[in-house]
């Protein structure tokens, strides 16, 4: 009966929707009255094959086809403020330096960072549009402080964990930090071996993001260079649930470099994220142009809640979309995330009287203005946001 009222909803959101409450429905009964034999409700593998079967054959009803029109302050008010949940979350434990010598740094959490592949970058300098004031523009934030996060995989080639492959595992991991140190590419590397490396000082923009987005309760954010920090991790992505390569070091590390961060910069739980979250691509206007960490990033351990359950900010504040191939990518714990924006969505239409679709144009044509002031994509130059910078490389994934 589930199967075939399923099978005769048209929306694949809706249908994942349906299919999620269900499960949980029945989860409930067998609390009760015992398991039964529906071994699929529970399987993760079979969830990722349904949701890329659901997906690819409807992408055409999330593309908009309407013409441009004007961004209608409603729409962009009932977006503000909207889809972010804050996590009940203590204060934050204080850490502090300890000592510093011979090349590497002791803090009081036990964290010890190696400083000799450390270097500099341009001075951290970021704008945010005010979601809680729709029609403002784009905000240099004066404190230049970090506000958040963004969790990496360097993709660099990998050696089995094992004694008698040290000498090519350090190798491997030596190399790894030469090039991301000349590339600028991250602000912290967790090797193999879970040693923390600083790269690019966290004063400067590190080159880790690309073009991305990401939002919490007040402030949305557009190229997160020079707002959030990068944690890498040596190791490659995964697809969907497949548990990722990383030992247990580098968590136990990734735990403690996370608390000591957001100690010093006061950053949310909410803006602890990955890369296949905030990841854009505007040149089509779809999310997920980088993957890693798409679906199996350990937020537990590493003492975060799981943030795959936040709305993505380029689904409901920008307009943005996405295909089978981001789906296939992914993992069932960010499919959560997805569900809630195109939840959003689907009230701002509603309570402005317009289709999914229009909205969605709106949203781009916000996202197309607020970009336009930054500096690397200004070319006339000339005053603050206006003024020329270099534009950040991309570091794959």
């Amino acid at each position: 009966m589930i199967d075939a009222r399923a099978s005769k909803i048209e929306d694949p959101v809706a249908k994942l929707r349906f299919l999620k409450n269900t499960e949980k429905r029945v989860g409930q009964v067998e609390t009760v009255l015992g398991r039964p034999q529906y071994w699929w409700l529970r399987n993760k593998k079979f969830w990722l094959a349904l949701g890329c079967l659901l997906m690819i054959p409807t992408l055409s009803l999330f593309r908009s086809s309407a013409p441009p029109i004007p961004v209608s302050e409603m729409a962009m008010s009932l977006s503000a403020g909207r889809g972010v949940k804050p996590f009940r979350e203590g204060p934050l434990e204080k850490v502090w330096l300890i000592d510093s010598k011979n090349g590497v740094e002791t803090w009081s959490s036990g964290l010890h960072i190696e400083t000799r592949f450390s270097t500099t970058n341009r001075p951290r300098e970021y704008y945010a549009w005010n979601r809680n004031q729709p029609t403002s523009s784009l905000v240099q934030l004066a404190d230049k402080q970090a506000a958040g996060i963004v969790f990496h995989t360097t993709e660099s080639t990998l050696e089995e964990l094992e004694e008698q492959k040290m000498r090519r595992l350090k190798l491997l991991g030596e190399s790894l930090l030469q090039y991301v140190s000349k590339e600028k590419a991250y602000h912290y590397v967790i090797d193999r071996f879970g040693r923390v490396f600083r790269i690019v000082k966290e004063t400067d923009a590190a080159n880790h993001a690309g073009k991305s987005t990401w939002a919490d309760d007040k402030w949305a954010y557009i190229g997160l260079n020079d707002s959030f920090l990068a944690v890498s991790f040596e190791t490659q992505t995964r697809p969907g649930d497949e548990a990722p390569i990383i030992s247990q070091a580098q968590i136990d590390s990734g735990k403690t470099l996370t608390r000591m961060l957001r100690s010093r910069y006061n950053i949310p739980a909410a803006n602890c994220v990955t890369h296949a979250q905030v990841s854009i691509n505007p040149s089509n206007f779809q999310i997920g142009y980088h993957t890693d960490w798409a679906g199996n990033f350990p937020f537990e351990a590493m003492g975060l809640p799981d943030n795959y359950s936040q709305p993505l900010a380029s689904l409901n504040l920008f307009g943005f979309n996405y295909d089978g191939t981001f789906f296939a990518a992914t993992g069932a714990r960010m499919w959560k995330g997805v569900v809630s924006s195109e939840d959003l969505l689907r009230e701002q239409a509603r309570e402005s009287s317009i289709s999914v679709a229009q909205l969605r144009t709106q949203l781009r044509n916000h996202y197309r203005r607020l970009s336009a002031l930054l500096p690397e994509n200004n070319k006339a130059g000339g005053g603050n946001p206006n003024s020329n910078s270099s534009k950040a490389q991309e570091v794959n994934p």
